[in-house]
């Protein structure tokens, strides 16, 4: 018999990086016919994942409106629990640890394994108070934990005592692309939410002044939240409406990749950095701020991209023309940027994945 793995999510319709890697992983394990894949969301807000998910995965959820972590919780581990026991859950995967006070109590003594599954980093976890708490609760009790970078995973040995049953493991990208057909244009991506976390307020400056010296190029923001009223504001009083331009969500990441010049992250801290894993697939050289975690093991400074001090805006602005003045210099990083990736392709997360499954199933 199969045994069966549930992806457990807040809400696994959203469109966030979380849903979209967990989406990406689940995937490719169904493929795979050794286990039965489930999603299991607090609750589902629309009908349909806003990232494709295989039909063959079923998806439930415990209720019919979103709770807040707090009181609110406690009834929820019953009814996980009930999940649980009804469905024959082998191993639940958490792909946000808030929800890890919800599965450690609601697993116990069932035989059903708990992976915590660490998106951020830890210097971000310990400075939210309840995700601090919770952190501190689960990194002691789940049966595996799986963080994004190797820089996580010693803050997890060294700030957090946590040495056995812990593995790093990438965000996957799919192998290097033939970008030679490709027709790149005068085009800087960033994507990420619009949020205050992902440096908005220092990229609207970088933008104005790189936009106001290149007025032959266009930069697009493909993202939602809460800073666009803001960042329309801003575009309205620089005349920048037709320049820096707001997307919103968008689902094909690649389309416009595969279109773009250079990527721009201004994140103030990072999980991985699927944009700029993605860019580097693609061939599409980066500028980031070298954050903690994440773009200093994915960027190679001034080889494939460049890694700029947090948050130096005169200095990112200076890359960035660098970059967008030196075609030949955009094509060298672009090259580089195609090499080596083989620790970020699919084959080699899932491989990954697979191994820390077969060990938790076997035990």
């Amino acid at each position: 018999m199969k045994k069966k793995i549930c992806f457990f999510s807040g809400d696994i319709t959203r469109s966030g990086g979380t849903e979209r890697v967990s989406s990406k992983i689940a995937n490719e394990l169904a493929k795979d016919g050794a286990w039965a894949i489930c999603f299991l969301s607090l609750v589902e807000r629309k009908k349909e994942p806003f990232f494709p998910v295989d039909p063959a995965i079923p998806r439930y959820q415990l209720g019919d409106h979103w709770i807040n972590p707090g009181l609110g919780y406690l009834p929820l581990i019953g009814k996980l629990r009930t999940f649980l026991k009804e469905k024959k859950i082998d191993i639940i995967v958490d792909i946000d640890i808030v929800l890890d006070v919800l599965s450690i109590p609601a697993a116990k003594s069932l035989g059903t394994k708990v992976i915590s599954w660490e998106h951020f980093n830890a210097d971000y976890e310990l400075s939210v108070c309840y995700r601090k708490w919770i952190l501190r609760y689960s990194v002691k009790r789940s049966d595996y934990v799986v963080v994004l970078t190797k820089g996580d995973l010693e803050d997890y040995g060294k700030r957090l005592g946590r040495q056995d049953r812990i593995a790093y493991i990438y965000n996957p990208v799919n192998k290097p692309a033939d970008t030679s057909k490709w027709e790149r244009k005068n085009l800087i991506l960033t994507v990420g939410r619009l949020v205050p976390e992902k440096g908005m307020d220092e990229l609207m400056h970088v933008a104005e002044a790189v936009l106001t010296t290149h007025p032959d190029w266009q930069w697009l923001l493909l993202g939602e939240g809460e800073q666009r009223k803001k960042l329309e504001q801003f575009l309205l009083e620089n005349n920048l409406q037709n320049r820096l331009i707001l997307m919103g969500n968008v689902a094909d990441v690649a389309l416009y990749l595969r279109q773009a010049s250079i990527l721009v992250s201004s994140s103030k801290y990072e999980g991985l950095g699927m944009s700029i894993l993605e860019a580097r697939s693609m061939g599409v050289p980066c500028v980031s701020f070298a954050v903690k975690t994440g773009p200093l093991e994915i960027i190679h400074d001034g080889i494939d991209g460049y890694l700029v001090q947090p948050f130096d805006c005169d200095t990112m602005t200076g890359k960035i023309n660098t970059l967008i003045e030196n075609p030949s210099l955009r094509k060298q990083f672009a090259k580089q940027a195609l090499l080596s990736m083989g620790d970020f392709e699919t084959e080699t997360i899932i491989k990954q994945w697979k191994d820390i499954l077969e060990r938790l199933t076997c035990t």
